[in-house]
């Protein structure tokens, strides 16, 4: 017995496709991959270099155009060796190779303003605000160079207050301004992968959406083929039996029908095994669109094959035996309608196969906005009963249609009732 409650239910779904990622690809037997790494690492090598001979220049070049920082020939060497291990440092230890570079510049001048290692000192604290990822340290470093300027200026300064305020002025403007647009660079970057992590992420539910899209198109293809051949390859095991014990049909045609009846079975063997591939525990029930075919049409055609059914509308007029059934119309929707269709189907597919020539009852009623479907069968026994049923198909087309049923608020028993079913 089955009761169904007419109501609307609409899904939407949004598919998406994302790309796929690239896959691995190796080159006359070395892996990609590697020769990237290795084309960065010799990339960040020159770029080193490169810098290392930038910042080098005003170190050589300051005292020979006469600006008033004369050092010896030994304490530049010395200087371009420490600016040399600062460059070097700069991506794993940017701290220190900032505090390098303000060392030198504390050496040459007690103000730290130095037209030799200023710009290394700007260049280095940009380098400090776009790989430390703690600010305290660099404010730490900050805080520790004042503190040994400011010690010098008072020891060894000419007029303390001037130099002292240049101390302070080179400090804030040759390196916390380019710690904080270090800073705002890393900030960026940091921004930009977090906005291309988050597409990947986008691509890769879309491309689960979209997996999912597939499984429920299989799991209609699935229970479309349960319903609808599952229903007419017993039909055809029906009409076969029936055949096969006709007392006047020759031998060579009972032979035949037999062989007929034999291939039915096997077909819905096969059909169940590719609906065991199709359907996955756990699929998600797809829709159905509604059959074209009346239950009125069904049970004729049903009758038609063998079956004897009768049937009963909702005011309980019972339709004749092996004639036309016949069904007042009842207002409802397409899912409604087609439900009942369904559970109809499955009902005389699973008599013709588990009670073959047991009579059939069909009764439609409607109980307010619900519409009840009740299908009984007596003890198989009747015409055709000498003939083996076709095999069981496990209970799959039960299990969806419960599933379809309980989609629009209703219930399916299924059970044995007084000698049949």
């Amino acid at each position: 017995m089955v009761g169904l409650r007419s109501e609307a239910v609409g899904r939407d779904l949004t598919i998406g496709r994302g790309g796929e990622p690239p896959a691995a690809s190796s080159v006359g037997g070395v892996d990609q991959g590697t020769g990237n790494r290795a084309g960065r690492s010799l990339g960040r090598g020159t770029r080193g270099v490169l810098l290392w001979i930038a910042l080098a220049t005003p170190v050589v070049s300051v005292d020979r155009l006469g600006l008033n920082e004369p050092r010896s020939a030994g304490q530049q060497l010395a200087g371009l060796v420490v600016l040399a291990a600062a460059v070097t440092l700069r991506r794993a230890h940017p701290l220190p190779a900032f505090l390098l570079t303000a060392a030198l510049g504390l050496a040459t001048a007690p103000s730290l303003f130095t037209l030799a290692y200023g710009p290394a000192f700007a260049v280095l604290a940009l380098f400090l605000g776009r790989r430390a990822d703690r600010a305290r340290t660099a404010l730490i470093g900050f805080g520790g160079i004042a503190v040994v300027g400011t010690l010098k200026v008072a020891v060894r300064g000419v007029d303390p207050t001037v130099e002292w305020a240049v101390l302070m002025a080179t400090l804030v403007f040759g390196a916390v301004f380019p710690w904080l647009a270090g800073r705002y660079w890393r900030q960026g970057r940091e921004l930009a992968a977090a906005g291309w992590a988050r597409a990947d992420q986008l691509e890769r539910e879309q491309r689960i959406v979209a997996d999912r899209a597939r499984l429920r198109e299989r799991a209609r293809i699935a229970q479309d083929m349960h319903d609808s051949l599952g229903h007419e390859l017993s039909l055809i095991a029906v009409r076969a039996g029936a055949l096969q014990v006709a007392p006047d049909l020759p031998d060579p045609h009972r032979a035949a029908a037999a062989d007929l009846r034999a291939a039915a079975s096997q077909a819905t063997d096969r059909l169940h095994t590719i609906i065991g591939l199709l359907r996955e525990e756990g699929d998600e029930q797809a829709p159905l669109a509604p059959v074209g075919e009346s239950v009125e049409a069904l049970v004729a055609r049903a009758q038609q094959s063998g079956l004897r059914i009768t049937y009963v509308d909702e005011r309980g007029r019972p339709g004749a035996q092996r004639g036309p059934a016949r069904r007042e119309s009842t207002e409802g929707t397409e899912r409604t309608e087609g439900t009942v269709h369904r559970v109809v189907q499955e009902a005389l597919t699973n008599a013709a196969k588990h009670a073959p020539g047991a009579h059939v009852t069909v009764t439609v009623t409607r109980d307010g906005p619900a519409t009840k479907v009740t299908v009984t069968n007596g003890r198989s026994g009747a015409q055709g009963s000498d003939v083996p049923a076709p095999p069981s198909g496990g209970g799959s087309g039960l299990r969806a249609l419960r599933t379809r049923v309980t989609d629009l608020d209703g219930t399916l028993e299924a059970g044995p009732h007084g000698d049949g079913f």
